[in-house]
């Protein structure tokens, strides 16, 4: 992204702050960042009058790309899929036509997201072997959710592919289909592959299928937290909504991926490129743990220098580093905290603020609450940055917790209950519940009790029946 679309984003972000004036901005602006700004918009905040107008957007023809493709149809497209409405599905039929591929993917995954099967006969239609430039991997995804089984020797010839991606969708569907182990063994011999984006599609494979048996494979992969959150998230919907499994069963399964959902919301910095540790960085970490055991833990002359040294190793693109880097922080609280919350006002660097979140989370030390608080209270576009949101709930969560200052929890769980009402990052959400379920008083009950009455997300809203009763209420 260049910085001149960064500013774009970022001021349309400032314009567009309601329905009246996304709706405006995509209708009138001649600027091509903001009306794709507003497309996304409206889909993000589920804005259904927005439908016609999105799918006028399907046929825009002012922003085009030097190589022809279309941006803001696309984004119409998948702010469509968001929205679910079956109106749009007949539009989207119409820009299969187009030859941009990527926004015949968009329209592909927006009506497998509607769930209409009118858009079955079209999708079957760009199955043909004559039409030869099409997003194939995406469409053998949308007739494994539609189960369109009628099609499945067209779906064979898929299993030697030269794609990867394309091979893994036609796995998906031959086990969807049969449940024949060796299909599934495709898709778990790639979420081990060496490409980092292989791993990440088989994942999303192996999540579709909605089976208890994937979870934990997906949980130990080289794959990044919010992937893991996504897909193990997925699963867990599928299996509490299967009425065909009894109930006893469902449970179990749901006691297993309940606790895994938590912990993932424990760690800001996992889901970095993984990177094999050196004798270098090996020997950066021995060192590091020796210099923090050489510390008394009531030590009141705890080196500035030393503390410097780990945040700057919190940095580092090798994870054992960072984590390393991390422990010894925690490891050193109390005298951490104040070098942390120095240089989290210093330094803007997300990675690095993302570690130092987690070890405030773990340290737990009431003068950090209203730096935790200023980070849930972050404005972030980049979903990948939402994680960082997710562990400081945690965090407050542990100090109201461990306090017993009722002016401090009643502080933080005033903050804890924006968080579950407000922001559309259903983890973000998530991780307030599991924070109020900790603190377990007559206010965080209420704050539970409330939500559970607009909470609109299955996970989320069964979560905090969960804490409920753990509460015992």
């Amino acid at each position: 992204m260049t910085i001149e679309t960064m500013t774009t984003l970022n001021s349309s972000a400032q314009l567009i702050n309601n329905p009246e004036a996304a709706v405006t901005a995509l209708k009138n602006s001649e600027d091509e960042g903001v009306r794709y700004y507003a497309a996304w918009w409206l889909g993000k905040n589920r804005i259904l009058k927005a439908i016609p107008l999105l799918c006028e957007c399907l046929k825009d023809e002012r922003d085009r790309t030097t190589l022809g493709g279309y941006p803001l149809r696309r984004q119409a497209a998948r702010s469509l899929g968001t929205l679910k409405d079956s109106q749009a599905v007949t539009p989207l039929i119409e820009a299969l036509d187009c030859s941009d591929l990527r926004l015949q993917e968009a329209v592909i995954l927006a009506l497998k997201n509607i769930g209409d099967r009118s858009a079955i006969p079209a999708l079957i239609n760009l199955l043909n072997p004559e039409i030869k430039d099409k997003p194939t991997e995406a469409l053998i995804e949308a007739l494994t959710a539609f189960k369109v089984w009628e099609v499945q020797d067209h779906i064979e010839t898929f299993l030697q592919d030269s794609s990867e991606r394309v091979k893994c969708a036609a796995a998906q569907y031959f086990y969807a289909l049969t449940l024949k182990p060796r299909y599934l063994e495709m898709l778990f011999q790639t979420l081990g592959h060496e490409n980092r984006f292989l791993r990440y599609a088989a994942a999303m494979d192996l999540a579709a299928l909605g089976r208890f048996e994937i979870a934990p494979a997906i949980i130990k992969a080289q794959i990044p937290n919010n992937i893991k959150l996504a897909t193990i998230k997925r699963i867990l919907e599928a299996l509490l909504q299967n009425k065909t499994e009894r109930e006893v069963k469902r449970q179990e399964q749901a006691n297993f991926l309940f606790p895994a959902l938590d912990e993932l919301l424990l760690d800001a910095i996992q889901g970095n490129i993984p990177r094999s540790n050196t004798v270098e960085t090996n020997q950066k970490i021995e060192k590091m743990k020796m210099l923090v055991a050489q510390q008394s833990i009531t030590s009141q002359q705890v080196p500035k220098s030393l503390i410097l040294e780990l945040i700057e190793a919190v940095k580092s693109p090798y994870p054992n580093v960072k984590a390393a880097a991390i422990q010894g922080l925690v490891e050193l609280a109390p005298l951490s905290a104040d070098v942390i919350i120095e240089v989290f006002d210093t330094d803007e660097d997300q990675d690095l603020r993302a570690g130092l979140t987690q070890a405030l989370m773990y340290i737990g030390d009431l003068r950090t609450v209203s730096l935790l608080e200023k980070v849930i209270g972050f404005d972030i576009s980049d979903h990948c940055q939402g994680k960082i949101r997710r562990v400081a709930a945690r965090g407050l969560g542990k100090i109201g917790r461990q306090t017993k200052n009722q002016e401090v929890i009643a502080q933080v769980i005033e903050k804890l209950k924006w968080a579950l009402l407000e922001p559309t990052d259903w983890a973000l959400r998530y991780s307030a519940v599991v924070s109020l379920e900790e603190i377990g008083n007559s206010d965080g009950i209420l704050a539970l009790q409330a939500a559970s009455e607009s909470e609109s997300d299955f996970i989320v809203q069964t979560r905090i029946e969960r804490a409920l009763t753990a509460i015992g209420w």
